[in-house]
């Protein structure tokens, strides 16, 4: 598992709802919460590295989740928007010239990076990817105030009305963006968790959003496990993990 919080978070995560359902796997994580996409190739490019050649070979599946993190946030939403958003009418007017598409297309070449540095040990365990949800720009965060969202949009003057519609769009693109990836050859199997909309969707959920996000790991780990548990098992054969007393017993996801 390489990626960002969905993967890290200390109070849940995909990861621990996945390895509480699949107690027979060994997952392995690389990451850190807040970490995008774009520092798989710098960032944290040794510690890829070093996963994948100790534990690429052997692994059921890679799973990624990356992207999220390079367009949130104050300095990276407002290299999408335009300066004075306060006229738009529609979301593609609030675009800088050239965005999203040319951060979209930043972050798919993170994904095919990385998937084609995993593709040089194993050839055919399958890579899924992860797609986030239609969060609310609300400001309010877990455990206080967030400006992830609401600050930027607020700083670029974007119309209220636009807001939540602005970063549907942006997560709508990159879940098309991954399944544009799927027919890149060169890159084997792809799996894209289309995971958006399982939060509440409606205006008057969205103060559900704070409570909710306690269990949305739970909730979303149904998309990885409909994927993950009917995968076939493969035989461990990196030699410095056949000594040890699991080795045998033992299936690996990344």
């Amino acid at each position: 598992m390489i990626g960002d919080s969905w993967f890290w978070y200390p109070l849940d995560n995909l990861a621990g709802e996945i390895g509480s359902a699949m107690s027979d796997q060994t997952l392995v994580v690389v990451g850190y919460n807040g970490a995008e996409a774009a520092q798989w190739s710098e960032k944290y490019r040794k510690d890829i590295d070093f996963g994948f050649k100790m534990y690429g070979a052997d692994v059921r599946a890679l799973m990624l989740s990356g992207g999220g993190n390079d367009i949130a946030g104050m300095s990276d939403f407002l290299r999408l928007l335009k300066d004075d958003c306060s006229k738009a009418k529609t979301v593609s007017e609030c675009f800088r010239e050239g965005q999203p598409e040319a951060l979209i297309a930043k972050i798919i070449g993170a994904y095919r990076e990385v998937i084609l540095r995993f593709r040089a040990y194993n050839s055919d365990a399958p890579v899924l990817m992860h797609n986030y949800d239609n969060a609310w720009p609300t400001g309010k965060g877990l455990f206080g105030p967030s400006d992830w969202l609401k600050a930027p949009m607020e700083k670029a003057k974007v119309p209220k009305d636009l807001r939540r519609t602005l970063f549907k769009e942006l997560i709508e693109r990159l879940g098309l963006s991954q399944l544009a990836l799927k027919k890149e050859k060169a890159l084997g199997l792809l799996i894209a968790i289309q995971s958006a909309g399982t939060m509440p969707e409606d205006d008057n959920g969205k103060d559900q959003w704070q409570v909710l996000s306690f269990i949305r790991p739970l909730l979303d780990s149904s998309f990885w496990l409909e994927k993950l548990l009917f995968l076939p098992s493969r035989k461990l054969s990196n030699p410095a993990y056949m000594d040890s007393p699991k080795s045998k017993e033992i299936d690996l996801c990344f």
